[in-house]
């Protein structure tokens, strides 16, 4: 059944457990990445330049039928994965774009595609909650598995374990190939999206109430409900964790990003990233100013960032809950990824094009173009030589970085 179904949008702290909002009236510096256009194009020219844009792409791969939602390259570089709204998945070489294999059985679009920490095994999840996973050696299916409404989908940093969350409340976790599920309860709420903490123990999931909850592997039972104390509440639709486990950031619908602790459970800090000026009068602040993605920055956990559909990514200092720098790249964030070994920051646009910023400065770097359409997922190699989209034009790009 091919329905157009995307996917949904996924330093330790102080003693201070009270609640600290942080505006981004506090801004230290903004950078207008428009800045320099002395005058405005006109419709005309603005066509022009669309029609002008640099195919800066390596390989382009366009097998897919409709919108491409996700994807990911292997361990090793050396292979990427594709899910798109024509419930199929490809296998492809990241050299030259040959398909490996195809997966196929699906029953709705594909909106996850995750390689396992050795590469020997790709996950494929649907919208409609059907998991199948793949032998890429032999391009095998060796399980799977029918849920509710999929919300997210991961594998562990370092064993065959997948977990995922549904639309239904629960989260899953099994042992692949082998089969051994475990269940976490419901709560009633959608879960929209979920990690494994760095420990490998434990499990962090972000939930349509506001709500985020710390899970024991082991057990099955619930540590921490992570909330604060205010009626200031919005589903919770992207997550990340601190390297060291201390802090947990989440992204929602309303604007805001949340800091917590995650050994107490205890609210951080509560960072205010909508900006008014963004919202042109007319338009629905709720949409413009969504907190996208969320994400710690590897080389420099003590920073954060948060990406809006307003089209802000704010870097900010995690100890003192303050912003480092606003950078304003003139169009929404749909996903954030980092360099393996820089403290550079790739940010996938809604108007086709791949943005870097050296998150110490907040200077923008370079800028990846030849998508048409939305860019919807992105995927760096774990040498740091290639960028791969996935996009609403219906094609996925690889982006040569060295």
């Amino acid at each position: 059944m091919k329905t157009n179904t995307p996917p949904m949008s996924p330093g330790p702290p102080g003693d201070n457990e009270d609640d600290e909002n942080i505006d981004l009236g506090e801004i230290q510096e903004v950078i207008d990445l428009n800045e320099g256009n002395l005058e405005e194009l006109t419709e005309e020219e603005d066509m022009e330049e669309e029609e002008t844009v640099v195919d800066m792409a390596a390989i382009v791969f366009s097998k897919h039928e409709g919108s491409v939602f996700t994807c990911s390259i292997s361990p090793s570089g050396s292979v990427a994965a594709t899910g798109g709204e024509d419930d199929l998945a490809y296998v492809w070489k990241i050299s030259d774009g040959d398909v490996l294999f195809t997966c196929s059985g699906h029953k709705d679009s594909v909106i996850h595609v995750c390689f396992s920490h050795d590469g020997t095994l790709l996950a494929t999840g649907d919208y409609a909650g059907y998991i199948q996973v793949w032998e890429v050696a032999s391009s095998k299916k060796v399980w799977e598995f029918e849920v509710g409404e999929l919300g997210w989908l991961n594998w562990h940093h370092a064993s065959h374990v997948l977990l995922a969350g549904t639309a239904d409340g629960e989260m899953w976790m099994w042992l692949v190939p082998h089969g051994n599920t475990r269940t976490f309860p419901s709560y009633g709420s959608p879960s929209l999206c979920g990690a494994f903490l760095y420990d490998g123990k434990r499990a962090v999931a972000g939930y349509e109430d506001g709500s985020v909850r710390v899970f024991d592997l082991k057990s099955g039972q619930m540590l921490h409900q992570l909330t604060d104390d205010s009626n200031d509440v919005s589903p919770i639709i992207n997550i990340a964790v601190q390297k060291d486990d201390a802090l947990v950031i989440s992204g929602a619908t309303n604007g805001k990003a949340k800091l917590f602790s995650i050994n107490n459970g205890k609210l951080v800090g509560s960072l205010n990233c909508e900006v008014s000026q963004a919202t042109d009068e007319g338009a629905d602040a709720d949409i413009d100013n969504t907190v996208e993605a969320v994400s710690f920055c590897p080389q420099m956990p003590n920073v954060a960032v948060t990406a809006t559909l307003a089209g802000y990514i704010t870097i900010w200092d995690v100890s003192s809950k303050t912003i480092r720098y606003t950078l304003s790249q003139g169009c929404g964030s749909s996903h954030l990824a980092w360099h393996p070994q820089e403290p550079v920051l790739f940010s996938a646009g809604l108007d086709g094009a791949v943005r870097s910023y050296d998150v110490r400065s907040g200077e923008p770097l370079s800028k990846f173009t030849g998508h048409d359409e939305s860019i919807l997922y992105s995927s760096i190699s774990n040498d740091g030589s290639a960028l791969l989209t996935a996009s609403d034009d219906g094609t996925a790009r690889v982006f040569k970085l060295s």
